[in-house]
């Protein structure tokens, strides 16, 4: 018999460039975002427009100068600087084929609203409220000092910084004693000091927002153990003093909302189980980790925490492999090995014979 019509007598399974790319980035950590985007966007063979944050230009600047210096042809990258009314117009254009984003969730829901219109292709990564799952194993005073140093960076500005800690209840105050005791012991100043460990945060809307959250905490009851203000040597300059509160109930706001500052609430959980679910219980899901001094007992709790990282004994992520997150916390996946097939698109070729230079294909 015939073979039928649309089967064909040979396929191709390729994977093309999406197309033009737009790719928006905030103000923390510039250098780093813009790379995440446009490296595998270029690699696909995708053009790229570069949208930076007022707040950050520099970096897209000097990336379009390396552009011209290395050659590239003109269009294949171009960057633009500018507000959110340059960034909606930008997602709105049909002649941008995907938009790559990373910022806050309520930006991104309106860039995923703008993409579904258009069914446009979208990446988002998006806010995270990370849990650090403190299991009974753990030495307290170790994860003290592992959770200060990873807030330190870049002021707690990070989208995926551990601010959640949860802990056995048993163990609730001697963790938010040694919290309290090392985080109070940062030094806050200029940040191009090298004895500085935190400097400022980005902007005064920024400070004036992490004040809000540490006024919200001290009025839903939590306890302050540490910070609150800010710092007194320092008369000038955005800076917070790096704030630690206990007894947190995860359904207050300062559990539930991203404050993107230095500011960590420590969450009693009755038994492991209950560490977990109040690990969850967020709508967002990019990053957390797993305090134990038992890797089977840390691959366990790994794989019930709905999150697109998930780290042991410490602060990490591998932007090499993967990131991103679940919930809303983002769409898709950034990175070189999970990241590069979102700048393709697949198209299944079917012919009635073998093309030339395929004659030695193998079926």
């Amino acid at each position: 018999m015939p073979a039928k019509p649309e089967s064909g007598e040979f396929g191709l399974l390729v994977r093309e460039p999406v197309g033009v790319v737009g790719a928006i980035i905030p103000w923390n950590a510039p250098v780093a975002l813009i790379s995440n985007k446009v490296a595998p966007a270029l690699l696909a063979g995708c053009t790229v427009i570069l949208k930076s944050s007022p707040e950050a230009p520099g970096e897209g600047y000097l990336l379009a100068e390396a552009a011209e210096a290395v050659g590239l042809p003109p269009g294949v990258i171009n960057v633009v600087t500018a507000d959110r009314e340059v960034s909606e117009l930008l997602v709105r254009d049909p002649r941008v084929d995907k938009i790559t984003f990373t910022g806050s969730t309520a930006a991104g829901r309106r860039i995923a609203s703008i993409c579904g219109e258009r069914i446009a292709r979208c990446t988002l990564e998006l806010g995270g409220k990370s849990a650090a799952v403190i299991l009974d194993d753990m030495d307290i005073q170790t994860a003290a000092n592992t959770l200060s140093q990873s807030e330190c960076f870049l002021s707690g500005q990070v989208c995926s910084s551990l601010t959640r800690i949860v802990v056995p209840r048993s163990r609730h105050d001697e963790l938010l004693e040694a919290l309290a005791g090392t985080f109070s012991q940062v030094r806050v100043g200029d940040p191009f000091d090298a004895q500085t460990q935190m400097g400022p945060l980005a902007a005064q809307r920024q400070r004036d927002r992490v004040e809000g959250y540490i006024a919200k905490g001290i009025a839903d009851g939590a306890t302050l153990a540490t910070g609150g203000g800010r710092p007194k040597h320092l008369e000038r300059g955005w800076f917070v003093e790096p704030t630690v509160f206990g007894n947190v109930d995860n359904s207050s706001v300062i559990a539930q909302e991203e404050i993107f500052g230095p500011v960590l609430s420590v969450i009693p959980a009755q038994d492991e189980q209950d560490a977990v679910r109040i690990a969850n219980d967020t709508i967002y899901g990019l990053n957390a980790s797993v305090f134990t001094n038992d890797v089977d007992r840390a691959r366990k709790i790994a794989g019930q925490l709905r999150s697109g990282t998930v780290g042991h004994n410490a602060f990490r992520t591998d932007f090499s492999v993967s990131f991103g997150g679940f919930k809303q916390s983002g769409i898709g996946r950034e990175g070189i090995h999970e990241g590069l097939p979102h700048f393709l698109e697949t198209k299944f070729v079917i012919l009635e014979g073998r093309p030339a230079g395929y004659e030695d294909t193998v079926l």
